[in-house]
C-alpha cells in the first residue's frame, strides 16, 4: 500500500483523491460521533486475497461442471456477468461514502436529504448485490439439474458458487476500485519525485476554524493550534467571550493524523467538536487541487 513519506510535499490530484472513496474503511466512533472513515484504506489484502479466492471456487466448480455435461458456456457467461454486476454495485460506494461523511457535519435541514439520498444509493447497491446471488443460484441449479443427485458433492459445488458470489460482494469491487486507486497514486508520486518534487506539490495550506478552545497539537503536516488573535473569538451561547482554535493542514489530512489530534483532547466536547470539523476539512481537502502543469 502506498504510504505518504515524512518530509515530501507530494499531494495527488483531486480525481485521484476521489478513488479514496472506493476503497474499505474502519469506521470509529469518538464521544458518540462515527467518523465513517475518508482517507483511509483498510483490510485491502484480505479483500485481495478473496477475490483470488474466486477463481479457485469457481474454477473447481467450473470444471466440476463440465465433468458432469453442464453446458459450459452458460455459467462462464453467468461469471463474467457476476464480476461485470459486482464492479457495479461497487461503482455506488463512492457516493455512498461521501454522503456518510457529510452527516458528520451536515446542519439539521441538510441531514432528512443526505439521509434519503444514501438510503437510495444503498437500496440501488444491494438490488445488484441480490443480481448477484441469483446468478450463483443459477449455476447451481444448472448443475444439480444434469447431476441429479444430493449428495456431498452437490453440497460442495453449490457451497462453490455461494460462496464465490459473498466474495464477489464483499471482495470484488474492493480489490478492482483499490488497485486503480494504488495505482494512480503511484503513477503521480513518480511524477512528483520526476519532475523534482514541483508537480503535484502541496498548493496551499489550509485552516479550519473550530469552534472552542482545543488542546493544541501536531502530527505530519496537520497541527491544531490556539488562535490567539482577537479577531478569533466568538460569543457562546450564554453570551461570554471564547477562545477559538484553528485546524492547519498542509496536503492530506489522513485519518490517521485527524484521530491522533482527537486522541489528544480530553473533554467529550472537545473531542466531538475536533472530529466534526475535522471531517468537514476532509471533504474539503478532497476537491483541492495541487501544483499540476509544471515542466520536467
Amino acid at each position: 500500500m502506498f504510504t505518504f513519506q515524512a518530509g515530501e510535499e507530494f499531494e495527488p490530484s483531486a480525481t485521484t483523491k476521489r478513488w479514496w472513496l472506493f476503497t474499505h474503511k474502519t469506521e470509529r466512533t469518538v464521544a458518540g460521533i462515527t467518523l465513517p472513515g475518508l482517507f483511509q484504506t483498510t483490510h485491502y489484502e484480505w479483500q485481495l486475497f478473496g477475490f483470488l479466492c474466486i477463481f479457485l471456487l469457481e474454477g473447481f466448480a467450473i470444471w466440476q461442471s463440465h465433468t458432469e455435461g453442464v453446458v459450459i458456456t452458460a455459467i462462464l457467461t453467468t461469471i463474467l456477468l457476476d464480476f461485470v454486476l459486482a464492479v457495479i454495485s461497487h461503482a455506488f460506494q463512492a457516493p455512498i461514502c461521501r454522503l456518510k461523511n457529510e452527516l458528520v457535519y451536515a446542519s439539521a435541514d441538510d441531514e432528512g436529504r443526505l439521509k434519503r439520498q444514501l438510503r437510495r444509493r444503498r437500496l440501488w447497491q444491494q438490488f445488484f448485490y441480490l443480481l448477484i446471488l441469483i446468478s450463483a443460484g443459477l449455476k447451481v441449479y444448472w448443475f444439480y439439474s444434469v447431476y441429479q443427485q444430493f449428495d456431498a458433492k452437490a453440497i460442495f459445488i453449490a457451497t462453490c458458487y455461494i460462496l464465490g458470489g459473498i466474495l464477489h460482494i464483499f471482495c470484488t469491487g474492493y480489490a478492482v476500485f483499490t488497485a486503480i486507486h494504488e495505482s494512480k497514486l503511484r503513477g503521480e508520486h513518480n511524477q512528483y519525485l520526476d519532475s523534482g518534487r514541483k508537480n503535484f506539490k502541496i498548493k496551499d495550506e489550509m485552516t479550519e476554524i473550530i469552534p472552542i478552545e482545543c488542546i493544541p497539537g501536531k502530527t505530519g503536516y496537520a497541527q491544531v493550534e490556539l488562535d490567539d488573535l482577537p479577531a478569533a473569538t466568538e460569543r457562546t451561547s450564554n453570551g461570554a467571550s471564547g477562545r477559538v482554535s484553528r485546524l492547519r493542514t498542509k496536503g492530506i489530512l489522513t485519518d490517521g493524523d485527524l484521530h491522533w489530534l482527537i486522541a489528544f483532547q480530553k473533554a467529550d466536547e472537545q473531542m466531538r467538536t475536533l472530529a466534526t470539523y475535522g471531517v468537514k476539512h476532509q471533504m474539503e481537502i478532497l476537491y483541492q487541487e495541487p501544483v499540476t502543469g509544471v515542466a520536467k
